[in-house]
């Protein structure tokens, strides 16, 4: 608290006051002016004393002492309660020492003049509410001078009448000046008083205001980090929840989607084709719908992130065409890819997040699409500082959209309309999610539509521009299918279908495949066989692959311990696959798996061997 210094009177109750903390106990200083005008004039008594003492003059002396003793005497009076009557005697003691000097100098030293400042000290003291004390003081102190001045004046050599105009008109003038003086002083003091009064009140207010406010901040604060950890618990509880659906969910779709998909490689008959097909076609909805669940879920947590990698466009625009030319085919629909000739052949950004985006938006072009084609326009718009501006746009020739509704379909859970849900089923999060993967890195995404006739969106994306790419790239070679037969693989899975699923695969790739249930199994067979690498599920009894992965690495074989772990994991959220890389595991393929990803990723570790 900042330091108060107040000037509250000259009267006993009222002093000057140096107060550094209000609700300390030992930070103010009184000084009465009560007991420094008493000891003041006692210390002046004693001079005279001293001096009549040596002048041998022991009656005016003993005088003196009594006087000495009064005074000293007054502050004790005053503080046993008897304050009026003590600041009472303490004038009357004033006049009375006036009046013996004057008598003993006969008027020579002028002592009666110091009546007058008696007469304002009788003011001061008494505050406005002893009117009564005050005017008696000054009558007193008025009389003693008229005592005095009856004596002193007649020494002054002037006629009768003059000497009666001079004396009552000093006299007035005198005591009227006085008056006045000491009047507006004390009337100005006691303003002072009062305001100083108000002020430290409405400062005690503000105080103990503040000391409210104070405590409802800490009370808000401790609320507020209350919320907080609850909030915290809330988050990781959600993040664990989306993790545990997306495992329990992707595990039975890894089944169904992979034997679909063996199924199709295994010449089915016409009639089976198509039921295979309409297997294959509402598994991938339905995957499409978790994702998109799930991608909201991470992006409205903040969740995303974005890698930086050197990918080629023309290969990664062709792979989204290719995921989606089954489902054109069979609505009779045609795909159309075309790429602009100025587009630099790699760049540099997150190809998972771009195909995401593409993909949503062919999706729902393709949906909303019965006839006519559906086309992926893609060019470079602009080129500057190892920066390109490049341009998508995905047009079809299907329903369309009102004008009137372009501008929120691209808000959570929002379709054209209700018939359109209805029809076209979906979560209405796709165009969502597009939105903000486009706006997170800083671009744009846009509609144009006329209803009954098709519609184009449109995103621009700035990428990096690698450098000496070509001849990073130089000399690659591109093989349709990758070589791995032979080689040999550890499957820890728990789930027997998938089991059975990935058993399929790797026979018919020819790969020696050694099945174990879970993490322990894993470490035996890898002691007791010679293996190539491990592919390890992440959720497993016992031991998971977390566990699993970490007690390899810290196994005293240097060439088991290396052994290289591809994750097989159902939860595709970005700390579950740092999690993966943290405690050693080497790559990861995401549940359901893709067949031609495991394969070259496979392959990838057979060359390497």
């Amino acid at each position: 608290m900042a330091n108060n210094f107040s000037l509250t009177g000259i009267t006993d109750s009222q002093s000057v006051n140096l107060q550094d903390d209000q609700k300390g106990d030992g930070g103010l200083f009184r000084l009465p002016v009560l007991d420094v005008v008493s000891y003041s004039i006692a210390l002046i008594c004693t001079l005279f004393f001293l001096i009549f003492a040596i002048d041998e003059s022991m009656s005016v002396s003993w005088f003196f002492i009594s006087e000495i003793i009064a005074l000293c005497l007054i502050p004790v009076l005053s503080k046993q309660g008897f304050e009026t009557i003590a600041k009472f005697l303490l004038i009357l003691y004033v006049d009375i020492a006036i009046i013996i000097l004057s008598s003993i100098f006969d008027g020579e030293a002028e002592i009666q003049y110091f009546l007058i400042p008696a007469m304002g000290l009788s003011i001061l003291l008494f505050e406005s509410g002893h009117n009564r004390i005050r005017n008696v003081s000054i009558f007193i102190s008025v009389v003693s001078y008229f005592i005095i001045d009856f004596i002193a004046i007649d020494r002054v050599s002037l006629s009768p009448e003059t000497i009666d105009y001079v004396r009552w008109g000093v006299i007035a003038a005198a005591f009227v000046t006085t008056w006045i003086i000491f009047n507006i002083f004390s009337e100005s003091k006691e303003r002072a008083e009062q305001i100083t009064r108000e002020f430290l009140e409405k400062e005690k207010e503000l105080n103990r205001q503040l000391s409210l406010k104070q405590d409802e901040l800490q009370e808000y604060i401790e609320k507020l980090e209350s919320t907080s950890e609850q909030l915290k618990k809330s988050s990781s509880a959600k993040s664990d929840f989306l993790a545990t659906m997306s495992h329990e969910i992707r595990t039975p779709m890894n089944a169904i989607l992979g034997m679909t998909n063996f199924l199709k490689e295994d010449n089915p008959r016409k009639d089976q084709l198509e039921s295979i097909n309409i297997v294959d076609f509402s598994a991938k909805t339905l995957l499409s719908l978790i994702d998109d669940i799930l991608d909201f879920s991470k992006i409205d947590a903040g969740k995303i992130e974005f890698e930086q990698t050197d990918f080629e466009l023309k290969e990664l625009v062709s792979t989204v065409s290719e995921s989606f030319k089954t489902t054109a085919v069979n609505k009779k629909v045609e795909l159309i890819t075309e790429i602009g000739e100025k587009l630099p052949k790699y760049l540099t950004g997150d190809p998972a997040k771009l195909i995401q985006i593409l993909n949503n938006l062919v999706s729902n072009a393709l949906k909303f699409t019965d006839k006519g084609y559906v086309k992926i326009f893609v060019q470079c718009v602009a080129e500057k500082n190892k920066k390109v501006d490049v341009e998508f746009k995905v047009s079809d020739t299907g329903i369309g959209i009102e004008e009137s509704r372009l501008d929120s379909i691209f808000e959570s859970f929002v379709q054209a309309d209700k018939k359109t849900k209805r029809l076209y089923g979906g979560t209405g999060l796709g165009l969502s999610i597009s939105k903000k993967l486009v706006e997170l890195q800083n671009g744009s995404i846009s509609a144009k539509s006329t209803l009954d006739k098709g519609s184009e969106f449109i995103v621009l994306l700035t990428f990096g521009k690698p450098e000496n790419k070509e001849n990073t790239d130089a000399g690659r070679v591109e093989t349709q299918e990758e070589n791995i037969e032979g080689l040999k693989v550890i499957v820890a899975e728990d789930n027997l279908v998938n089991q059975k699923v990935m058993q399929s695969f790797l026979r018919k790739w020819k790969v020696d495949a050694t099945i174990v249930s879970n993490g322990l199994e894993a470490i035996e067979a890898l002691k007791s066989n010679e293996v190539d690498l491990i592919l390890m599920d992440l959720e497993m009894p016992e031991m998971d692959g977390y566990e699993a992965a970490t007690a390899i690495r810290n196994l005293e074989d240097a060439t088991k311990k290396n052994i290289p772990i591809i994750a097989l994991t159902a939860a595709a959220l970005n700390e579950v696959k740092e999690k993966v890389y943290s405690v050693g595991m080497n790559d990861f393929v995401t549940k359901p798996f893709n067949p031609v990803e495991l394969r070259r990723k496979l392959s990838e570790i057979n060359k390497a061997i």
